[in-house]
């Protein structure tokens, strides 16, 4: 017959700071993707807006040729706006 003898692991301490410093890393964390957040909808509002413009430039440049298209494209420049 065999015996085996198994000891229970002694439970580990955490290091002295290291709830406040994992809680600090975390707010960290968070406001770091807040801030990447706003960042990338400003540069999409940013882009939407110069597309529209683009698209305006284009639309007053063919007015004369054929009125009817470009004001659909002052249009569609208006709900590519909105949209963001």
């Amino acid at each position: 017959m065999t015996t085996i003898t198994v000891q229970p692991p002694v439970r580990a301490a955490a290091p002295a700071g290291a709830r406040v410093a994992a809680e600090a890393f975390s707010a960290f964390l968070s406001w770091a993707r807040a801030v990447a957040a706003q960042r990338a909808a400003r540069q999409l509002r940013t882009a939407r807006l110069l597309e529209a413009t683009k698209v305006r430039i284009y639309a007053q440049r063919i007015a004369h040729e054929d009125p009817r298209f470009a004001a659909d494209l002052l249009a569609a420049a208006d709900r590519h706006e909105l949209i963001s």
